[in-house]
């Protein structure tokens, strides 16, 4: 299912901050079930700020 946003909606600022969810799933690595979350989460697209705060991340190795 394909969403289309109008571009009408936002002010030029926001859409620089609308990302397309599995182009950033795939340029940031992450996997098909972190990809899955994140689409039934927001669809197919989420401001950076959304996916930022939604992708697990792994705990940083502590000495």
């Amino acid at each position: 299912m394909t969403h289309h946003i109008d571009n009408r909606q936002f002010s030029p600022r926001q859409t620089r901050n609308v990302l397309d969810v599995i182009e950033h799933c795939r340029k940031n690595g992450l996997d098909k079930a972190e990809e899955r979350k994140l689409l039934l989460l927001f669809g197919r697209f989420a401001s950076r700020h959304e996916l930022q705060m939604n992708v697990k991340r792994p705990p940083a190795n502590l000495r």
